[in-house]
């Protein structure tokens, strides 16, 4: 079993590659973030979602404590929600897993926020599983992208790579059944993709990246 994880504090998600070939796709969404007819849709094609409580809002007057503890709840909160749902999948053995780093538009105090709750996964990742540094890969977003065809890629891009892989344990999913069929159930009324199924896609590129840098060759 490899995974990939694409982490946010929003809406992040995990990509699960068992020794069969056939995958896993977990979501973390906030409330805030997901629709339920969305919800619904995602669960019934197998997609394990798992929502979780909007970031706490705090009054402009809370001092620096009260935000650093509130964070510091919220992030325990997020990555022990991340920790079980890949108990509940982990099939005896991990080989390796990936996450991608961060991007050149995370900067101030949103990125030092996103930084603590990453490396707290990273941390309780390894701890859990009994995974040591060498089985973390880390990949810069242009190499996800380029994965998926090149390191500029939007993100519609890779949504359309993804409807187009011939990967076989991809296509066997109900997920990719559905999002390729009935494109429009995980569309708003213009057409755009709803949160978080790019999320969910890019933990795809991440594992496929993973696969890729391991040699583990996949259609």
């Amino acid at each position: 079993m490899i995974f990939g994880v694409d982490f946010s504090i929003k809406s992040p998600a995990v990509c699960i590659r068992y020794t069969d070939g056939s995958l896993d796709f977990l979501s973390f969404p906030r409330t805030d973030v997901i629709k339920e007819d969305l919800e619904i849709t995602l669960n019934a094609c197998d997609v394990l979602v798992t929502k979780l409580q909007k970031e706490p809002s705090l009054p402009k007057t809370a001092i620096l404590t009260e935000r650093e503890r509130s964070s510091l709840n919220d992030s325990w909160m997020e990555v022990s929600a991340i920790i079980e749902a890949i108990k509940e999948c982990e099939d005896g053995f991990i080989e390796s897993w990936a996450i991608e780093g961060f991007s050149f538009a995370s900067t101030g105090n949103r990125l030092a926020q996103l930084s603590g709750y990453q490396w707290l996964l990273r941390h309780d990742l390894s701890i859990t599983f009994g995974l040591d540094a060498e089985d973390m890969w880390v990949f810069a977003p242009m190499t996800v992208k380029a994965t998926a065809g090149k390191g500029n890629f939007k993100k519609e891009q890779m949504i359309d790579a993804f409807l187009a892989s011939e990967d076989p344990g991809l296509r066997e999913h109900p997920f990719w059944q559905k999002i390729t069929t009935e494109p429009t159930a995980f569309q708003n009324k213009k057409g755009a993709w709803l949160k978080p199924i790019d999320d969910i896609i890019d933990s795809y590129w991440i594992l496929r990246t993973l696969e890729k840098h391991m040699n583990v060759s996949q259609n």
